[in-house]
């Protein structure tokens, strides 16, 4: 489930949106395959909340959790794009997910304090989404389409696990603590999203789509990709869709 370090060739794109094509600086970062054997096994009953704002000062945090979220998507996304690795995120836009109060984080039980990159299963950043008269101007999915307080909705992106702990129900925690997190902040519905293929299919997102399904969401919006993110449009390799889930809370 839900996705190197060198950049690509061409030039850096403007700055995007949640769904982010960014440079990625490495300097600091711990390399994910020096990361320690996982010690646990089975069923994790992960220690989830939302990061502390004192992790955005840690720099080899930051960029060790860049460098596993790119990592993870371009296994995850392997085909869809003309640049390989793609790179998800960068570290200016995951300090900016841990001051702003979004980032849940996924902590072995019993983790110490202060917690490291070792002591990471998994995370995803959960938000309300804004109006469509506070969103952004461009073409893009990433608002809240009827702008009534009632029907205010979360969403839940750049979620990952730690591949080594997958099926140990880290992901399905990180999701129900988003759903729950959109619920105290008054949401009544949650949004994901997900790139398929156009014509063509991509296991791991059919696998995706399917996980979420069995969680309760359903397909409320597909279009091209280029439409619903335009700046992706010219980074693919294949032609692609672009979907929106709904889940009543």
């Amino acid at each position: 489930m839900i996705a190197s370090t060198e950049s690509p060739s061409t030039a850096p794109p403007a700055p995007l949106a949640d769904e982010k094509v960014a440079m990625l600086n490495t300097s600091e970062a711990v390399a994910t395959s020096q990361l320690p054997s996982p010690p646990l096994r089975g069923r994790i009953n992960a220690d989830i909340s939302i990061a502390p704002a004192y992790l955005a000062e840690d720099n080899a945090f930051v960029h060790s959790l860049t460098n596993l979220i790119n990592e993870i998507y371009t296994d995850a996304e392997r085909g869809f794009w003309s640049v390989d690795p793609f790179t998800r995120t960068n570290p200016a836009e995951v300090r900016s997910f841990i001051t702003s109060g979004t980032l849940a984080v996924a902590w072995l039980p019993g983790y110490p304090r202060p917690p490291s990159i070792e002591h990471l299963l998994g995370c995803g950043r959960v938000q309300l989404l804004p109006s469509p008269s506070e969103a952004e101007s461009r073409t893009t999915s990433h608002f809240n389409p009827d702008p009534r307080a009632d029907t205010a909705i979360g969403q839940f992106g750049c979620l990952i696990c730690r591949p080594e702990y997958r099926g140990s129900g880290v992901g399905r925690d990180l999701l129900k603590f988003a759903e729950d997190w959109t619920r105290k902040k008054g949401g009544k519905k949650m949004q994901v999203e997900l790139v398929v293929g156009d014509g063509w299919e991509h296991e791991e997102k059919t696998k995706l789509a399917r996980w979420y399904e069995r969680a309760g969401y359903e397909n409320v919006k597909e279009m091209d990709l280029s439409e619903g993110i335009p700046e992706l449009g010219p980074l693919l390799a294949r032609k692609a869709r672009y979907r929106v889930y709904h889940k009543t809370l």
